[in-house]
C-alpha cells in the first residue's frame, strides 16, 4: 500500500539550524522541500526566504567534495587487511586533511613502487635465470680503442644464425665489438656484445630490426655495468622473494591502519556536505529557521517526541496532511508486508504510483508468478530453479536488491512447479519416464485447450485492472469515466461465455444471456465514455489476445525439451546424445527463464497497468546519513 504521509514544517530560532540539520539527518525520516510562504505567513508580514548560500557554503561544499574524491581514491584498491589501530585524521575539507591526505598517498605511492621495483627483478631473475648465469663469467672487451658498451642478448642456438650476427655488427662498428656466447640450456643461448659507446644506439636499431631479444633489467641497475648488474642479481636471487613479501606485508599494515579513517573520513564529510547542499532548501525569517518536507504519518509521533527530548521546546515540529488537490508534491512511500515487499522491485522500470492511488504491488505479487509458472510449466525446471534461488538468497548475492529478487524467483519457480505437476511436465516428457502423467492437460497434444487456458488468465488479469480502474475513477469523482470501465467490465465478463456457448463448450442456452449482458455492456460504457468507449471496448478485447503469447511461448518450451530428450535416445555413441541434450536442456532453461520474465513485465506494464495505474513522478529521498 502507499504509506499516507504528512508537510511538516520544523521551526526554530536561527542559531539552532546546524543542530536541528545535524538532529533530522540522524532521523533520516524528513523529505526536504523548500518551504513555501503561507497565507498567515502574509497576513503577518512574515518574510520567509531561503538560506543564503554564498560563496562560504560553496567554498566549504567544494572542499568537502574534494576531500571526499580524494580519500576515495586513496581507498580504492587497497589490499584486504585486518584490524590496526586507527590512523588519526583531521576534519574532512580542512586544510590539515589536504596535507595528511596527501601524505598518505606519497607513502601508498612508495611502497607500491617499491613493491612493483621488487616483482620486476623477481620476473628478470625468473626469466633469465639460466641466461644470466651463462653471461655472469664473461668479460666486455673491445680489440679497438673505446669506451665498451656490454648487450645481452637471447638467442636459439643455432650458429649460422650467430655468424650473420657476428658479420652485420663488424660491418656496422668497423670490426670494434666481440660476441661471446655461452649455452643457456634448452635450444637457448645467452650472448654477450661488446661494442663502443658511440656505436650503441646503431647497434640498438639493427638488434630490434632484426628482433633480436635484448636482455632488459629493472631500471634502478640501468646506471650500472650489465656484468656487475647480473651478478647482483643473482646475488639477490635467493633474498627476493622474502623481500617482495616484506614489501606486500607493510602494504597490508598500511591498509589496516588507514582503511577505517579514510572511510570514516569520507562518511563524516558526506553527512556535513549533505547538511550544507540542504541548506539551499530551508527558509528563515529575521529570527527562525523552517524546514519544510514530508515524512510518512505513521513516524511523526516518534519524531515529535525525539524533537521535544532533544531541544526541549525550543524547537517545533507541525504536521499538517497534503492539501487537496496538490497530491502530485507528494512523494510516494510504499509500506507493504515482508512476503509481498520484494516485488515492489519489479516497479523500478515504471515511474512511481501517484500518492492517493492503487499500489500495484499485491496484484504483481499474484500475477506475476502465475504468468512465469505458466509460460514455463515444467517441474524440473522449477525445482532447478527453486535451488538457485535459496542458494541465491543464502549466499546473499547482490546485497539487499539481490536478496529481493531471489525471493521472486522463489515465488516463479514454486509456480513452474505447480503447473509442471498440472501439465506433467519435468524437463519436457523426460518426468513420465517416473511415472509423472498430466492433471490438468498435455499441452503438446491440447494446444487449443492451452490457448483456451492462456486467454482466460488474460480475461481474469485484464479484468482485474478493468475493475481497479473503476474504483480509482470512482475515488477522484469520476463517475462517467466509471461507468464506461464498468461497462467494458461487463463486456469482458460476457465475451468468453458467448465464444464458450458457440464451440459447444458449454450449453448453448447460455449463447443469448451471454450477448445480451454483453450488449448491456456496450452501451453502458457508450454512455460512460461516449463514442470512444466503443474503441475502449476492441481495445480491452485486444488486450486479452495478447495473452496468446502465454501459449506460444509455453509450447515452445515443452517442444524444445522434448526434443533434447528425443536427441538423449536417437544420438550415438550415447554419450554424445545424453551431452548435446543436456546442452539443449540448458539453453531451454536459460530462455525459459528470459522469454517469461520479459512477457510478463511486458504484459504487466501494458496490458494490465494502462487500465488504472496513475503515474507519480516524486520518490521518497529521506535526508539522512551517508552509509
Amino acid at each position: 500500500m502507499i504509506a499516507p504521509m504528512s508537510k511538516v514544517q520544523v521551526m526554530g530560532p536561527r542559531r539552532l539550524l546546524d543542530a536541528a540539520l545535524a538532529f533530522l539527518q540522524r532521523q533520516g525520516v524528513l523529505d526536504i522541500r523548500m518551504p513555501s510562504p503561507t497565507a498567515s505567513d502574509t497576513a503577518r508580514g512574515t518574510t520567509l526566504h531561503a538560506v543564503p548560500y554564498g560563496e562560504k557554503e560553496r567554498a566549504a561544499g567544494g572542499a568537502l567534495e574534494a576531500a571526499i574524491e580524494g580519500a576515495e581514491h586513496l581507498l580504492g584498491g587497497l589490499p584486504p587487511a585486518g584490524r590496526a589501530r586507527e590512523e588519526p585524521m583531521p576534519a574532512p575539507g580542512s586544510p590539515e586533511f589536504t596535507v595528511r591526505l596527501a601524505a598518505l598517498a606519497a607513502e601508498r605511492r612508495g611502497l607500491e613502487e617499491r613493491i612493483a621495483a621488487l616483482q620486476e627483478e623477481q620476473e628478470v631473475v625468473d626469466r633469465y635465470r639460466h641466461l644470466l648465469v651463462a653471461l655472469a663469467p664473461l668479460r666486455p672487451e673491445l680489440p679497438q680503442p673505446g669506451q665498451p658498451h656490454p648487450i645481452g642478448l637471447v638467442m636459439r642456438r643455432d650458429s649460422r644464425a650467430l655468424e650473420l650476427l657476428d658479420g652485420e655488427l663488424h660491418r656496422l662498428t668497423g670490426g670494434n665489438c666481440t660476441v661471446q656466447s655461452r649455452p643457456a640450456g634448452g635450444d637457448q643461448m645467452a650472448v654477450l656484445v661488446t661494442v663502443s659507446e658511440s656505436r650503441a644506439q646503431e647497434v640498438d636499431a639493427l638488434l630490434f630490426e632484426r628482433g633480436v631479444e635484448e636482455i632488459r633489467l629493472p631500471a634502478r641497475y640501468a646506471d650500472r655495468p650489465l656484468v656487475d648488474a647480473l651478478r647482483q642479481l643473482l646475488n639477490k636471487e635467493r633474498d627476493l622473494p622474502r623481500e617482495v613479501s616484506a614489501a606486500q606485508a607493510e602494504f597490508v599494515r598500511f591498509a589496516a591502519r588507514v582503511r577505517p579513517a579514510l572511510r570514516r573520513a569520507i562518511r563524516r564529510g558526506g553527512r556535513r556536505l549533505a547538511q550544507i547542499q540542504a541548506l539551499a532548501s530551508v527558509g528563515e525569517t529575521q529570527y527562525a529557521f523552517v524546514i519544510t518536507g514530508w515524512v510518512p504519518r505513521a513516524g511523526i509521533p516518534s519524531l515529535e517526541r525525539r524533537i521535544g527530548r532533544v531541544f526541549a521546546g525550543r524547537v517545533t515540529l507541525l504536521a499538517y496532511p497534503p492539501e487537496p488537490g496538490k497530491d502530485e508534491d507528494v512523494p510516494v512511500v510504499l509500506r507493504n508486508p515482508p512476503l509481498l515487499r520484494p516485488f515492489e522491485r519489479l516497479l523500478a522500470l515504471v515511474p512511481p504510483p501517484a500518492y492517493g492511488s492503487l499500489d500495484p504491488t499485491p496484484y504483481l505479487a499474484v500475477f506475476f508468478p502465475l504468468l512465469f509458472g505458466l509460460m514455463l510449466g515444467d517441474a524440473g525446471f522449477g525445482v532447478v530453479g527453486i535451488a538457485v534461488s535459496l542458494a541465491w538468497r543464502w549466499r546473499g548475492w547482490g546485497g539487499a536488491a539481490g536478496r529481493d529478487y531471489a525471493v521472486v524467483a522463489l515465488a516463479c519457480s514454486v509456480s513452474a512447479v505447480v503447473f509442471g505437476l498440472l501439465f506433467g511436465e519435468a524437463f519436457g516428457d523426460l518426468g513420465r519416464e517416473f511415472g509423472l502423467r498430466p492433471l490438468l492437460l498435455d499441452r503438446r497434444r491440447s494446444i487449443l485447450s492451452f490457448l483456451g487456458i492462456a486467454l482466460g488468465v488474460g480475461v481474469i488479469h485484464v479484468g482485474v485492472g478493468t475493475a481497479l480502474g473503476a474504483v480509482q475513477s470512482l475515488r477522484h469523482g469520476h463517475v462517467r469515466e466509471a461507468l464506461g470501465r464498468l461497462g467494458r467490465l461487463v463486456l469482458l465478463a460476457a465475451a468468453p461465455l458467448a465464444g464458450l456457448a458457440l464451440a459447444g463448450t458449454i450449453t448453448r442456452a447460455a449463447l443469448v444471456p451471454s450477448l445480451v449482458v454483453g450488449g448491456a455492456g456496450v452501451v453502458l460504457a457508450l454512455a460512460g465514455t461516449g463514442p470512444m468507449g466503443l474503441l475502449e471496448v476492441v481495445l480491452s478485447l485486444g488486450n486479452v489476445l495478447s495473452y496468446a503469447r502465454l501459449m506460444a511461448l509455453g509450447l515452445a518450451s515443452v517442444l524444445l525439451a522434448a526434443v533434447a530428450n528425443h536427441m538423449a535416445t536417437s544420438v550415438h555413441p550415447a554419450a554424445v546424445g545424453v551431452l548435446l541434450a543436456v546442452l539443449l536442456h540448458a539453453v531451454n532453461f536459460t530462455l525459459g527463464l528470459v522469454s517469461p520474465i520479459i512477457a510478463s513485465l511486458r504484459l504487466q506494464y501494458v496490458e494490465f497497468f494502462e487500465k488504472f495505474y496513475e503515474e507519480g513522478c516524486r520518490r521518497y529521498h529521506p535526508f539522512g546519513l551517508r552509509k
